[in-house]
């Protein structure tokens, strides 16, 4: 579980109620800020148009599941996966065949499916093409939550604003009580205060946080297609290692050095 997403959706509510507290209404004042039919405006018609805009086969449970992804884990295993490949060529240095054997144990389906490909003897050339192929689809696929999510943050400060045009149309309807007008404009508001906070609090940090975990788990099906191709040609693992060590960060560069000191010190 993402406890980033939590934090951050939590935090952007709590800031709206503890600036409200603090105001010069005070804490009496948070009653003032709930109001059922914005709430239904909002949070109703924002998937309900997320939906209309996207193809027919995205339903509730589908809109839901991209949302659901947010909230999961996005760290990228990049030192774990380095770590197996540069394993996985020095034992294919002395006999491609025997990676067979590894394979069962690699979690990482991207890379067992490349490796199952170098143990076929699969022309290179095949291997980049089918390997591209599924980098494509994966990220195709990403993008497609990534995309239903951001479109949310868009959607959801337009039903504010219908909502606050609605509360004016009613309030205008009825004049007569001029000491209505003030309570009856800040309910009218309180729809587009709904609707930009969802999209500047809530989805658009989601589409964020998605986006950059698509670019990270790219940068790691990069790197195993670098790696594939390395162990079909047949490079030595050192070569391979200092090459794919380019896909890390300086931080992560460092706890990888130190991950192979404890492993030389330990054999």
């Amino acid at each position: 579980m993402d406890l980033a997403a939590i934090i951050g959706t939590l935090g952007a509510f709590g800031v709206v109620i503890l600036g409200v507290s603090v105001s010069a209404i005070g804490p009496a004042g948070l009653p003032l800020l709930l109001d059922y039919p914005s709430i239904a405006i909002v949070l109703g018609g924002t998937p309900l148009a997320t939906i209309g805009s996207n193809p027919l086969e995205l339903t509730f449970p589908g809109l839901f599941k991209s949302i659901g992804k947010v909230f999961k884990s996005k760290s990228v295993p990049l030192i774990e996966t380095l770590v197996i490949i540069v394993d996985v060529a020095k034992v294919a240095r002395k006999n491609v065949l025997a990676i067979e054997d590894s394979l069962p144990s690699i979690e990482n389906e991207f890379l067992r499916n490349g490796l199952r490909l170098v143990v076929d003897r699969v022309d290179k050339d095949l291997i980049t093409d089918i390997m591209m192929s599924e980098m494509k689809y994966a990220d195709q696929k990403k993008t497609i939550d990534m995309g239903v999510v951001k479109g949310m943050s868009v959607y959801s400060p337009a039903f504010g604003m219908i909502g606050t045009l609605i509360g004016l149309v009613m309030m205008l309807a009825d004049l007569s009580d001029p000491n209505s007008i003030g309570p009856n404009m800040s309910v009218a508001l309180i729809t587009t205060l709904y609707g930009a906070l969802m999209s500047n609090g809530v989805f658009l940090p989601w589409a964020t946080a998605l986006d950059s975990a698509r670019k990270s788990e790219l940068v790691l099906y990069e790197m195993v297609r670098d790696g594939i191709l390395f162990i079909e040609k047949n490079e030595r693992a050192e070569f391979i290692e200092q090459d794919l060590m380019n896909y890390l960060t300086p931080e992560l560069k460092a706890k990888y050095e130190e991950l192979k000191f404890s492993r030389e010190k330990g054999k």
